[in-house]
């Protein structure tokens, strides 16, 4: 109990650490151009997003991510909760409800509220960037969830 308690302020300091430093929607000198992206600028894919798992006072769990496009495309990511042979998936390119924007500029952290309505278990979590043309490749280490 005392471990996890330990690891829960840690993440908590953590996700607060990157909130003061990068403020709540990271960095907003590109203007999102309503719910779509905006055309893809080349033919990279983005890169394998930063991914960390946090928790607020509230605890409300939460993924946090940062991918780059090389090209500098605006980005849209996918969430995905593995749980043995299940998967549950959150795609912002189909709904964005979850997600504190609804599209990020490439280097920009962003997060996903993981929804109460997850069922309990122990999950593998990988995120995926989208730049309006292709998936880049999912996090690696991925992360693990307890819920």
């Amino acid at each position: 109990m005392l471990k996890r308690t330990i690891t829960l302020l840690g993440l908590t300091i953590t996700v607060g650490a990157l909130l003061l430093t990068l403020g709540c929607g990271g960095s907003n000198n590109v203007a999102p151009t309503g719910t779509s992206l905006a055309p893809s600028r080349g033919g990279s894919s983005p890169s394998a997003p930063m991914v960390s798992l946090g928790v607020n006072i509230w605890g409300d769990k939460f993924v946090l991510f940062r991918a780059t496009d090389i090209e500098g495309d605006q980005l849209k990511y996918r969430v995905i909760f593995r749980n043995g042979a299940s998967e549950i998936v959150y795609d912002q390119t189909v709904d964005a409800a979850g997600f504190n924007k609804p599209v990020y500029a490439s280097g920009e952290w962003g997060s996903f509220k993981i929804p109460q309505s997850l069922p309990s278990g122990f999950y593998t979590v990988y995120v995926q960037a989208f730049d309006g043309t292709s998936w880049g490749p999912t996090n690696n280490p991925p992360r693990y969830l307890i819920k």
